[in-house]
Protein backbone atom coordinates (compact mmCIF):
# COMPACT_ATOMS: atom_id res chain seq x y z
CA UNK A 1 0.00 0.00 0.00
CA UNK A 2 1.48 3.29 -0.73
CA UNK A 3 1.64 6.35 1.71
CA UNK A 4 -0.72 8.42 -0.24
CA UNK A 5 -3.35 5.35 0.75
CA UNK A 6 -2.70 5.59 4.12
CA UNK A 7 -3.01 7.29 7.37
CA UNK A 8 0.12 6.40 9.73
CA UNK A 9 -0.95 6.71 13.12
CA UNK A 10 1.57 6.24 16.05
CA UNK A 11 1.22 7.13 19.57
CA UNK A 12 4.29 8.17 22.70
CA UNK A 13 4.28 8.91 25.80
CA UNK A 14 7.15 10.80 25.69
CA UNK A 15 10.49 11.93 25.79
CA UNK A 16 8.91 15.46 25.19
CA UNK A 17 11.84 16.47 23.28
CA UNK A 18 11.72 13.56 21.37
CA UNK A 19 8.15 14.09 20.38
CA UNK A 20 8.42 17.45 19.58
CA UNK A 21 11.07 16.36 17.35
CA UNK A 22 9.43 13.72 15.34
CA UNK A 23 6.58 16.38 14.53
CA UNK A 24 9.75 17.89 12.32
CA UNK A 25 10.17 14.43 11.51
CA UNK A 26 6.73 14.36 10.10
CA UNK A 27 6.29 17.49 8.83
CA UNK A 28 9.51 16.49 6.78
CA UNK A 29 8.17 13.14 5.48
CA UNK A 30 4.63 14.75 4.56
CA UNK A 31 6.62 16.94 1.89
CA UNK A 32 7.30 13.58 0.29
CA UNK A 33 3.87 12.39 0.71
CA UNK A 34 3.17 10.59 3.88
CA UNK A 35 -0.31 11.68 5.67
CA UNK A 36 0.80 11.06 9.58
CA UNK A 37 -0.87 11.75 13.02
CA UNK A 38 1.13 12.01 16.08
CA UNK A 39 -0.70 11.36 19.46
CA UNK A 40 1.08 12.40 22.28
CA UNK A 41 0.51 12.11 26.28
CA UNK A 42 3.01 13.37 28.89
CA UNK A 43 2.73 12.72 32.50
CA UNK A 44 4.28 16.09 32.92
CA UNK A 45 4.08 18.62 33.68
CA UNK A 46 6.02 20.26 30.45
CA UNK A 47 5.43 23.77 29.43
CA UNK A 48 5.24 24.09 25.30
CA UNK A 49 5.45 27.46 23.74
CA UNK A 50 4.61 28.37 20.68
CA UNK A 51 7.25 29.02 17.68
CA UNK A 52 7.16 32.94 17.86
CA UNK A 53 6.35 33.26 21.66
CA UNK A 54 9.09 35.09 24.11
CA UNK A 55 10.31 32.96 26.55
CA UNK A 56 9.95 35.19 29.54
CA UNK A 57 6.45 34.63 29.05
CA UNK A 58 7.10 31.86 31.48
CA UNK A 59 8.61 32.48 34.71
CA UNK A 60 11.61 30.10 33.06
CA UNK A 61 13.54 30.41 36.64
CA UNK A 62 10.62 29.00 38.49
CA UNK A 63 10.46 25.78 35.84
CA UNK A 64 13.72 25.48 36.20
CA UNK A 65 13.59 25.21 39.81
CA UNK A 66 11.15 22.73 39.84
CA UNK A 67 12.20 20.44 37.41
CA UNK A 68 9.64 21.61 34.37
CA UNK A 69 11.12 21.45 31.58
CA UNK A 70 9.96 24.49 29.28
CA UNK A 71 10.06 23.81 25.37
CA UNK A 72 9.08 25.46 21.68
CA UNK A 73 7.09 23.43 19.25
CA UNK A 74 7.19 24.12 15.78
CA UNK A 75 3.30 25.61 15.15
CA UNK A 76 2.48 29.09 15.79
CA UNK A 77 0.10 30.27 19.47
CA UNK A 78 1.08 30.44 22.86
CA UNK A 79 1.54 28.36 25.79
CA UNK A 80 0.20 24.99 27.03
CA UNK A 81 1.23 23.12 30.56
CA UNK A 82 0.91 19.33 29.36
CA UNK A 83 -0.10 17.13 32.34
CA UNK A 84 -1.57 14.12 31.06
CA UNK A 85 -3.42 15.67 28.66
CA UNK A 86 -3.74 14.90 24.73
CA UNK A 87 -1.60 16.66 22.16
CA UNK A 88 -2.76 15.81 17.84
CA UNK A 89 0.21 16.48 15.62
CA UNK A 90 -1.08 16.10 11.56
CA UNK A 91 1.37 16.37 9.02
CA UNK A 92 0.22 16.23 5.39
CA UNK A 93 1.70 17.64 1.77
CA UNK A 94 0.54 21.15 1.11
CA UNK A 95 -0.67 19.78 -2.19
CA UNK A 96 -3.25 17.89 -0.26
CA UNK A 97 -6.83 19.76 -0.52
CA UNK A 98 -7.79 20.12 3.00
CA UNK A 99 -4.04 22.01 2.64
CA UNK A 100 -5.01 24.71 0.37
CA UNK A 101 -5.97 27.87 2.99
CA UNK A 102 -5.14 28.39 6.50
CA UNK A 103 -8.60 28.91 7.82
CA UNK A 104 -9.48 25.97 6.08
CA UNK A 105 -7.60 23.70 7.35
CA UNK A 106 -8.37 24.72 10.33
CA UNK A 107 -12.33 24.61 9.92
CA UNK A 108 -11.47 20.87 8.22
CA UNK A 109 -9.26 19.76 11.46
CA UNK A 110 -12.12 20.96 13.89
CA UNK A 111 -15.00 18.89 11.23
CA UNK A 112 -12.88 16.10 12.92
CA UNK A 113 -11.95 16.94 16.48
CA UNK A 114 -15.90 17.89 17.62
CA UNK A 115 -17.41 15.00 16.76
CA UNK A 116 -15.02 12.49 17.95
CA UNK A 117 -14.77 14.33 21.30
CA UNK A 118 -18.38 14.30 21.73
CA UNK A 119 -18.46 9.80 20.97
CA UNK A 120 -16.32 9.82 23.89
CA UNK A 121 -18.41 12.17 26.39
CA UNK A 122 -17.01 15.64 25.63
CA UNK A 123 -19.68 18.52 25.57
CA UNK A 124 -17.39 20.65 23.17
CA UNK A 125 -18.79 22.90 20.17
CA UNK A 126 -17.49 25.29 17.51
CA UNK A 127 -17.36 28.97 19.27
CA UNK A 128 -20.15 31.25 16.84
CA UNK A 129 -18.37 33.99 16.83
CA UNK A 130 -14.67 33.61 17.26
CA UNK A 131 -12.92 36.45 18.26
CA UNK A 132 -9.90 38.15 15.87
CA UNK A 133 -7.09 37.99 17.39
CA UNK A 134 -5.18 40.72 18.87
CA UNK A 135 -1.91 41.93 18.86
CA UNK A 136 -2.00 41.39 22.59
CA UNK A 137 -2.40 37.93 23.26
CA UNK A 138 -2.30 36.07 26.50
CA UNK A 139 0.35 33.81 26.83
CA UNK A 140 -1.65 30.80 27.30
CA UNK A 141 -2.73 29.39 24.75
CA UNK A 142 -6.31 28.79 25.72
CA UNK A 143 -7.61 32.39 26.81
CA UNK A 144 -7.21 32.93 23.37
CA UNK A 145 -10.50 32.35 21.51
CA UNK A 146 -10.26 32.32 17.80
CA UNK A 147 -11.36 30.10 14.76
CA UNK A 148 -9.02 27.24 15.90
CA UNK A 149 -11.36 27.17 19.08
CA UNK A 150 -13.74 24.11 20.75
CA UNK A 151 -15.53 25.30 24.08
CA UNK A 152 -17.26 23.80 26.54
CA UNK A 153 -19.48 26.12 28.23
CA UNK A 154 -17.99 28.68 26.73
CA UNK A 155 -14.50 27.85 28.21
CA UNK A 156 -11.77 26.91 25.50
CA UNK A 157 -10.80 23.32 25.66
CA UNK A 158 -9.19 22.33 22.33
CA UNK A 159 -6.67 24.55 20.88
CA UNK A 160 -5.09 24.26 17.86
CA UNK A 161 -2.09 25.73 15.90
CA UNK A 162 -0.35 25.06 12.15
CA UNK A 163 3.06 25.66 10.10
CA UNK A 164 3.56 25.43 6.42
CA UNK A 165 6.91 24.98 5.00
CA UNK A 166 8.88 22.93 2.66
CA UNK A 167 5.92 21.63 0.74
CA UNK A 168 4.20 20.27 3.84
CA UNK A 169 1.81 22.02 6.47
CA UNK A 170 1.94 20.23 10.03
CA UNK A 171 -1.70 21.39 12.40
CA UNK A 172 -1.19 20.62 16.10
CA UNK A 173 -3.96 20.39 18.43
CA UNK A 174 -3.74 20.27 22.31
CA UNK A 175 -7.05 18.54 24.15
CA UNK A 176 -7.38 19.29 27.33
CA UNK A 177 -8.07 16.53 30.16
CA UNK A 178 -8.45 18.28 32.82
CA UNK A 179 -6.69 21.58 34.59
CA UNK A 180 -4.71 22.82 37.24
CA UNK A 181 -5.44 26.17 37.22
CA UNK A 182 -3.13 27.02 39.90
CA UNK A 183 -0.05 26.01 37.92
CA UNK A 184 -0.91 27.51 34.46
CA UNK A 185 -1.29 30.45 37.07
CA UNK A 186 1.97 30.06 38.06
CA UNK A 187 4.10 29.50 35.41
CA UNK A 188 2.76 32.48 33.32
CA UNK A 189 1.97 35.08 36.01
CA UNK A 190 -1.85 35.02 35.51
CA UNK A 191 -4.44 35.31 38.20
CA UNK A 192 -5.98 32.03 38.51
CA UNK A 193 -9.89 32.79 39.11
CA UNK A 194 -8.82 34.07 35.39
CA UNK A 195 -7.08 30.77 34.43
CA UNK A 196 -10.71 29.16 35.71
CA UNK A 197 -12.75 31.23 33.63
CA UNK A 198 -11.14 30.92 30.49
CA UNK A 199 -10.18 27.03 30.64
CA UNK A 200 -11.97 23.62 30.71
CA UNK A 201 -11.54 20.05 29.89
CA UNK A 202 -12.69 18.68 27.21
CA UNK A 203 -13.37 14.97 28.70
CA UNK A 204 -12.65 15.44 32.09
CA UNK A 205 -10.49 13.00 33.44
CA UNK A 206 -10.33 11.13 30.14
CA UNK A 207 -7.83 8.38 28.97
CA UNK A 208 -5.67 10.04 26.40
CA UNK A 209 -5.65 6.67 24.38
CA UNK A 210 -9.25 6.47 24.45
CA UNK A 211 -10.04 10.04 23.22
CA UNK A 212 -6.97 9.86 20.47
CA UNK A 213 -8.08 6.47 18.99
CA UNK A 214 -11.31 8.20 18.74
CA UNK A 215 -9.41 10.94 16.94
CA UNK A 216 -7.32 8.61 14.82
CA UNK A 217 -10.82 6.67 13.30
CA UNK A 218 -12.70 9.98 12.67
CA UNK A 219 -9.57 11.49 10.82
CA UNK A 220 -8.92 8.18 9.02
CA UNK A 221 -12.87 7.98 8.03
CA UNK A 222 -13.00 11.78 6.93
CA UNK A 223 -9.91 11.35 4.57
CA UNK A 224 -11.08 8.12 2.88
CA UNK A 225 -8.31 6.94 3.83
CA UNK A 226 -7.16 3.37 6.40
CA UNK A 227 -5.17 4.20 9.17
CA UNK A 228 -2.39 1.96 9.85
CA UNK A 229 -0.65 2.18 13.16
CA UNK A 230 3.21 2.39 13.10
CA UNK A 231 5.51 1.83 16.00
CA UNK A 232 7.65 4.84 16.98
CA UNK A 233 11.37 5.02 15.11
CA UNK A 234 14.35 6.31 16.23
CA UNK A 235 14.23 10.17 15.81
CA UNK A 236 17.43 10.75 13.37
CA UNK A 237 19.82 13.31 15.37
CA UNK A 238 19.20 16.67 13.27
CA UNK A 239 15.63 16.71 14.32
CA UNK A 240 16.94 16.71 17.98
CA UNK A 241 19.76 18.79 17.91
CA UNK A 242 17.66 22.39 17.78
CA UNK A 243 16.51 21.69 21.34
CA UNK A 244 20.43 21.51 22.57
CA UNK A 245 20.02 25.62 22.61
CA UNK A 246 18.00 28.03 24.50
CA UNK A 247 15.67 28.62 21.43
CA UNK A 248 14.47 25.33 21.39
CA UNK A 249 14.61 24.28 25.33
CA UNK A 250 14.53 27.61 27.19
CA UNK A 251 14.53 26.68 30.59
CA UNK A 252 17.39 24.06 30.44
CA UNK A 253 19.48 24.84 33.60
CA UNK A 254 22.53 26.14 31.32
CA UNK A 255 20.10 28.68 29.87
CA UNK A 256 18.40 30.08 32.12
Amino acid sequence: MSNVEQLNVMESTGPPVEDLAREAWLLERAAEGEVSLLLTSWEGPVVVLGFGQRPEDADLEWCCSQGLPVLRRLTGGTGVVHRGDLGVGFALPQVHPWAKGIIGLYGRFLDVLEPALTAVGAEVSRLAEPRRGSRVRSPVCFLDQLSDTLVVDGRKAVGCAQTRRRGAVLIHAAVLLGLDAGLYARIFDLPKDVVSAGLAPAVPGGDPRVVGEAIAAKLAEALGLEAVRKPLEPVPERFLEPYNSPRWFPSHRSNV
